[in-house]
């Protein structure tokens, strides 16, 4: 700038400052003791303000083309000097520091509600320079209609020119929400499955169970060789137990079944018909029926039960006899004691059952909990619950000890209504929960950038428990994780979103089909083996 312009020619020839360049300085450098009229110089500095935006746009349009064709980027100086230009004007600090960049308004050089963009052109400039005569575009925010599914299906809309004023001026609302929800359930679906596979055994990677076979000491003392059919995980995570033990779906756990129950009623009845196979040596004696007492060395006892029995039990809770009699499931659970036994032998009545060693007690097995009366080695061997304190199966909770996590408020009544929600953070291995995160990476992260995070949330969560409240009803009997329930949720607001815009796409139909055959695809990926599909698919783990 020329000296000329620097001075101002005031009375009787003095040299002054030029009053411009004084508001400016007074204005923007924060000069409040200059004794001048604020209001006035204000206005001034506004005036030069809007005068020095619109040269500024030219020459920075100018400097980013040459930039461009070097294969340049602006430089960071010039980056700061444009942000620190849109924060210092109060009208778009908010604007700026959301964007990260100066959103500089341009009312009084452009048409009202016209702002800069990143590159220093305004809305109608790109809308006029846009490829296919002004179609929808979008510089980076999640506009209504675009986001990750419309750039991944290559979606066309129509120009701006052919929509309604309104609807222009709709889609030319930027949404950029902050992915904080996206971001917090990666996070907590990441914790949960580090804790998952630091605290329970893998299970063999396969689609179909896996047999196993051991020798082992049986409860009549003899090696026998045992096998049974090992369930295998195909995303590379723990077996089914383990996940229903961590809160996996599983009706049983969630609501008294009425089959289930039932089942328990008929193993309980013929419990009742049982008796003690006793060794002739007295080292071992287990509860079976008639039919299964087959050794040379062993005696079977009608109406007996090993090591229980009135007069092995020193209680005095229990001494009265009427608690001892009728079927074996109405008995205390008053198991003899070792040092008792010689009590036992001084009552001179027949205590074969009662002086014997027990060998086999109750232990729970497989996804129904199925209880059986085996040894504690085999017991171990097929990673079932035993009971080294009780005699019958009538004793313990089989479906307690399958749910685990915190038990039933009432015995015998399952109430763990909670895993309705648990199995959308719980994943089935690292495989499931890759998949999981880059489908939230993407789609839900670009969703809440739209909607907001509060909205998506409740989407989410919604789909989640309605997913899983559903596949309890429609299969029951094997357990489930993952967010697929949520993740078909977010799928079905994109649907939503294509319907309710229907008149920005160039051919919608074409577009809705696209996003139901990427559903359909999905879909037919749950048709896996080793995998359900019910409202879940690719998040879908079962064991048949």
């Amino acid at each position: 700038m020329s000296k000329k312009a620097q001075t101002w020619a005031g009375p009787a020839g003095h040299v002054t400052p030029n009053p411009n360049t004084d508001a400016m300085a007074a204005f923007a450098g924060g000069q409040r003791g200059t004794g001048v009229n604020s209001n006035r110089w204000q206005q001034k500095y506004q005036t030069m303000r809007s005068k020095k935006l619109k040269a500024d746009v030219v020459e920075r349009n100018n400097s980013d083309t040459g930039n461009l064709e070097r294969g340049r980027r602006p430089g960071a100086f010039t980056m700061m000097k444009d942000f620190y230009q849109g924060y210092t004007n109060p009208d778009t600090r908010a604007a700026t520091l959301r964007h990260g960049r100066a959103m500089q308004p341009g009312k009084s050089a452009f048409a009202d509600n016209e702002f800069f963009g990143p590159d220093g052109t305004t809305t109608a400039q790109r809308e006029s320079t846009m490829p296919g005569d002004g179609e929808i575009h979008t510089d980076g925010e999640r506009n209504i209609g675009e986001g990750f599914v419309a750039d991944l299906m290559d979606r066309e809309f129509v120009t701006m020119k052919k929509l309604p004023p309104e609807v222009r001026k709709q889609l030319r609302v930027k949404f950029d929400n902050r992915p904080y929800f996206t971001s917090w359930v990666m996070f907590v679906n990441i914790v949960i499955v580090i804790i998952t596979l630091a605290t329970q055994s893998i299970a063999p990677v396969g689609f179909t169970d896996k047999e196993v076979q051991r020798q082992l000491l049986r409860h009549n003392l003899a090696y026998e060789t045992i096998g049974y059919n090992q369930t295998t995980n195909f995303w590379i995570g723990p077996d089914y137990q383990s996940l229903i033990h961590l809160g996996a779906k599983y009706s049983p756990c969630m609501r008294k079944d009425k089959e289930y129950f039932e089942k328990i009623k008929e193993d309980t009845a013929v419990e009742d018909t049982t008796g003690c196979c006793i060794r002739k040596d007295l080292n071992a004696c287990w509860q079976t029926d008639r039919s299964k007492c087959t050794s040379s060395f062993a005696e079977f006892k009608d109406d007996k039960v090993c090591g229980l029995g009135k007069n092995g039990c020193f209680n005095e809770a229990y001494s009265n006899a009427s608690l001892w009699e009728g079927a074996y499931s109405t008995w205390p659970n008053c198991p003899v004691q070792k040092e008792f036994k010689e009590d036992i032998k001084n009552l001179n009545v027949p205590s074969e059952h009662l002086l014997c060693e027990v060998s086999a007690r109750p232990c729970c097995i497989g996804l129904q909990g199925e209880c059986t009366v085996i040894s504690q080695e085999e017991c171990q061997f097929r990673k079932g619950f035993f009971h080294e304190n009780a005699t019958l199966c009538s004793q313990v909770s089989c479906v307690t000890d399958i749910c685990g996590l915190s038990g039933f408020l009432f015995d015998d009544i399952p109430d763990q209504f909670y895993r309705a929600l648990l199995p959308t953070f719980m994943h089935a291995g690292v495989i499931h929960l890759a998949i999981t995160l880059v489908f939230q990476a993407t789609i839900l992260r670009d969703m809440e950038k739209f909607a907001g995070w509060w909205r998506i949330g409740f989407i989410y969560f919604a789909s989640g428990i309605g997913g899983t409240m559903l596949s309890a009803i429609l299969i029951p009997y094997q357990p489930e994780v993952g967010a697929s329930g949520a993740l078909y949720g977010i799928l079905a607001s994109l649907i939503v979103e294509v319907v309710v815009n229907w008149k920005i796409y160039k051919a919608p139909i074409l577009e809705l089909a696209k996003l139901l055959l990427l559903v359909a695809l999905l879909f037919l990926a749950g048709l896996l083996p080793g995998l359900i599909t019910s409202l879940t698919l690719e998040d879908f783990y079962s064991v048949s």
